[in-house]
């Protein structure tokens, strides 16, 4: 590349780098492995993070920002191999390939393969970086065994140095079976800040509001980060709230710098929200908490429906959620001798706080520990009954976090109204639990 050539496209990253915050060394990996014409590509590079973490939108804005085909292809999409394969051929070889007129339907790995032989041998893809780019790539498993160990050797199957695939997932490279040499790129949560930045894309026009959003989202994100980093879901959250949020300085009701106003208005809102994040149909600016007792209604309804056990460990699940582990010993150890006397209204605030902060994320040791002190029976653990936590999982009554198999870690998805429901069933007190 010539002088000019690397100024011009140090000022496209920049460019990409504004739009893709906390996103810069993916960046630059990517372009410096693709971004060369005439250099040999690798073969296989994995793309893997959590969702919403700018995975597909960087290696799209990359691929734009150089002169290389490109084929991007959701897999969720293709349920056959040919909804797969034909799509790759049309975007590589510039509509070259005809599926009405070519007497060999791309419905198998070996046409895909025949067909980038025939433009190579024609040179129809000498010139340029020819790149495949995969979404989603678990779901390849579907259509086949061999189709994800075929992309892996598509360069050696084709003889095309030109050529790389892009696998992009929210699964570990290793729980894949590679069997060949592949570059991996990891995509991390988005801290803090960067969320900030993304959030004040969606600023209002309105010259008056501007200041009030920001203030909002800094206010939002101390709330809500804590409970989820999930961009989708904040973004989600957010557009439901801040309408609530900017109502009363709408009505003259509360002055805008009024902070403390805005706060206290919002703050049952903000709760209703943050039992109910992740959860389907919740949302909207209107009428959020009426949609929240809809939805709250239908598990409880679900939850009384649960087997003897799964009750027991979706008590045990939201006391983990709403009590601190330091008060564990106090709770549910007879003998755990005398308690410190502290200040009443302190404790109060201490309890608001952790009530507006919503549920918080607990191990299966400390699940399994509550399960057994409220238990009145002892009941052996195994494989049946480790299944009862599973199969709250799947209902979303708990919602489990990370991929860690050796300590897994979870969050009770259900209220102190559901909680009750099912607790009268048993004949059980769970409010004797709660810290007050």
């Amino acid at each position: 590349m010539d002088f000019e050539d690397v100024v011009m496209a140090s000022e496209t990253i920049e460019s990409l780098n504004e739009m893709t915050p906390g996103r810069q060394k993916q960046i630059e990996l990517l372009f410096n492995l693709l971004g060369t014409p005439g250099d040999p590509l690798p073969a296989s590079v994995y793309v893997y993070g959590d969702a919403a973490t700018g995975k597909t939108q960087v290696i799209q804005g990359v691929l734009s920002l150089t002169s290389a085909r490109f084929a991007l292809v959701n897999c969720v999409e293709c349920y056959t191999a040919r909804l797969l394969l034909e799509p790759i051929l049309q975007k590589l070889l510039d509509d070259g390939y005809n599926n009405e007129d070519s007497a060999d339907k791309c419905d198998n790995m070996m046409v895909l393969v025949k067909q980038l032989r025939i433009a190579a041998h024609k040179g129809q893809l000498a010139d340029d970086h020819c790149v495949i780019v995969l979404d989603n790539c678990e779901r390849l498993f579907e259509l086949g065994d061999h189709y994800f160990v075929a992309f892996q050797k598509l360069q050696e199957l084709t003889s095309l140095s030109n050529l790389c695939v892009i696998f992009i997932s929210q699964i570990l490279p290793e729980k894949f079976c590679t069997v060949v040499p592949y570059i991996r790129i990891f995509f991390p949560q988005y801290n803090k800040d960067d969320i900030l930045n993304i959030l004040m894309r969606e600023t209002p026009d309105s010259e008056d509001e501007k200041d009030l959003f920001k203030q909002f989202l800094v206010f939002f994100l101390d709330t809500f980060y804590l409970a989820t980093r999930d961009l989708n879901e904040l973004k989600h959250q957010m557009i439901a709230i801040y309408p609530k949020y900017v109502e009363p300085v709408k009505t003259g009701r509360i002055k805008p710098t009024d902070t403390h106003g805005l706060y206290k208005n919002i703050a049952p809102h903000i709760r209703a929200c943050l039992n109910n994040v992740y959860l389907p149909g919740i949302g909207g600016t209107e009428n959020a908490n009426s949609k929240s007792e809809t939805v709250l209604t239908t598990k409880i309804l679900q939850s009384l429906d649960l087997p003897y056990y799964a009750k027991y460990f979706l008590i045990a699940a939201f006391l983990a959620s709403y009590n601190s582990p330091k008060e564990d010993k106090r709770l549910f150890l007879k003998n755990h001798g005398k308690k410190k006397k502290r200040l009443v209204q302190d404790q109060k605030k201490e309890n608001a706080s952790k009530e507006l902060l919503g549920p918080k994320i607990f191990t299966l040791d400390r699940l399994l520990a509550i399960f057994y002190a409220i238990m009145e029976e002892k009941t052996p653990l195994n494989a049946n009954l480790l299944a009862q936590i599973s199969s709250l999982v799947e209902l979303r009554l708990l919602v489990k976090l990370g991929e860690d198999l050796d300590k897994p870690k979870y969050k009770c998805a259900v209220g102190i109204e559901c909680v009750e429901a099912i607790s009268r069933t048993l004949d059980f007190n769970v409010r004797k639990y709660m810290v007050h």
